[in-house]
């Protein structure tokens, strides 16, 4: 029953046949009108699972992350990071602040299930799209408005981004050493990307109170809240009347744990939680006299500040004297936890997650190939998918105006001259790789004899 039960989960999940699945949100038509990483974010993941997404971009600018990158580099004139976060929807570009352009976006929505903005709180009320706006239009609508501070309080006017967010939570208050620097960034964005797939939760409740109600209704999706969330430590301090203070690499709620580097200069994470694992560990360290001894004997004892350094020390220099290929095998063998510290090299090759099709090379017809991660949970009759990798600005302009707004090709072009609608300049990031045939390319140059 065992292995049958793992051949049947395997099969149920294979990445082979997810193509040929339907998708979870198919139907449900996305306004994207955010910008940077967070409201974009929680777009994306919706798109993942099957959701028409359109993202809005102003003309000839664009969205600012598509120039951003890290260290300044780029990939086939784009950023790289621009694609994880945009893949699977469609780009056009409207100025909102023009009557004509504003006038397309209020129908976008009435046709639109959700709208997503990042705006500063305020901002799109004024430019006449916020929700007080489009539920008039559209009172199903489900409208989410992410922000660091939220939409009403005090510091709701107050700039933010995610190295904000994470110090209004208290999160950076949890990094660092307590003995030597405090206070470290947890880098890679993690205050807007943790927070973008929490809010593509809440937009999937506030739709399923749409179909059990028929009712839309205004989401106040803060960043420096749901972060907060991520990380309790206040409730501690309420009840036992001090912080939790700065851990470093050690989770405060094992012992042993932390990440210890090992004889070949990797580094390897060891965290152990019962008693049972501990006596596994002591018997791999070649030290199973370490189970009576009092300090150690008990999980309650093992957290005790003086014996967690020591038992941490222990282990350090044990894993020292060991490969990491070595830790692994013992780790297996003696069923305590640990694992490798991967690096993006390791990630991007790791078999186990390639086996599971958790980060695929994806092949796109004007990019190539680039290497992503799939959807982020596994459903076994709905998995999620990539579509197609991020898209100029303004590529789908004429694919959408034509398809769902029902514009003729004259109307389309008189827009256009207006600088109501428009496309890219040549800045990295908003036009297409150099080599791209883009005049023969059959979306942006999209031909419905019905629209014109």
């Amino acid at each position: 029953m065992h292995d049958d039960y793992f051949a049947f989960t395997e099969k149920l999940f294979t990445s082979q046949e997810a193509a040929d699945k339907p998708e979870a949100l198919k139907g449900v038509r996305v306004l994207d009108l955010s910008h940077m990483i967070f409201g974009p974010t929680a777009a994306r993941v919706l798109a993942q699972y099957g959701a028409e997404v359109i993202k809005v971009e102003l003309p000839y600018t664009g969205d600012y992350w598509r120039s951003s990158t890290y260290w300044g580099k780029y990939w086939k004139h784009s950023n790289p990071l621009w694609h994880f976060i945009n893949h699977s929807k469609y780009f056009v570009a409207i100025d909102v602040k023009e009557k004509q352009g504003l006038e397309l976006i209020l129908r976008l929505a009435e046709q639109s299930d959700v709208v997503i903005e990042n705006f500063s709180p305020g901002t799109v009320e004024a430019w006449g799209i916020g929700y007080s706006s489009l539920r008039k239009k559209n009172p199903k609508i489900i409208y989410a408005s992410c922000s660091t501070f939220g939409q009403y309080g005090p510091q709701r006017f107050l700039p933010g981004w995610d190295l904000l967010a994470q110090g209004a939570s208290g999160m950076l208050s949890a990094t660092g050493y307590p003995d030597t620097e405090k206070y470290f960034k947890v880098p890679d964005f993690y205050g807007d990307f943790c927070p973008g797939i929490y809010a593509a939760m809440m937009i999937l409740m506030g739709l399923n109170y749409r179909e059990r109600t028929g009712k839309g209704q205004f989401l106040d999706i803060c960043q420096a809240e749901i972060l907060m969330r991520a990380l309790p430590h206040f409730s501690y301090f309420c009840d036992k009347g001090e912080e939790i203070g700065t851990t470093g690499s050690q989770d405060p709620s094992m012992s042993p744990s932390g990440i210890f580097k090992s004889s070949e200069g990797a580094f390897v994470a060891v965290a152990v939680a019962s008693d049972e694992q501990f006596a596994g560990l002591c018997q791999a360290m070649g030290e199973p006299q370490l189970v009576e001894d009092p300090r150690f004997a008990k999980a309650l004892n093992r957290l005790q500040k003086e014996n967690a350094r020591a038992i941490c020390q222990k282990t350090g220099e044990w894993v020292a004297g060991q490969t990491t290929d070595a830790i692994m095998a013992l780790a297996e063998q003696y069923r305590f936890p640990a694992s490798p510290v991967c690096d993006d090299l390791m990630i991007s090759e790791d078999a186990w997650r390639q086996e599971r099709g958790n980060v695929v090379d994806y092949d796109d017809t004007m990019y190539g190939r680039l290497k992503l991660e799939r959807g982020t949970v596994r459903l076994s009759e709905t998995p999620g998918r990539i579509k197609w990798l991020s898209r100029p600005l303004g590529y789908h302009n004429r694919y959408i105006f034509k398809t769902l707004l029902g514009l003729r090709e004259d109307q389309i072009k008189a827009l256009e001259a207006a600088r109501v609608v428009g496309y890219w300049d040549y800045r990295v990031g908003q036009r297409p790789p150099v080599y791209y045939d883009i005049d023969n390319d059959p979306i942006f140059n999209y031909r419905d004899e019905s629209h014109g």
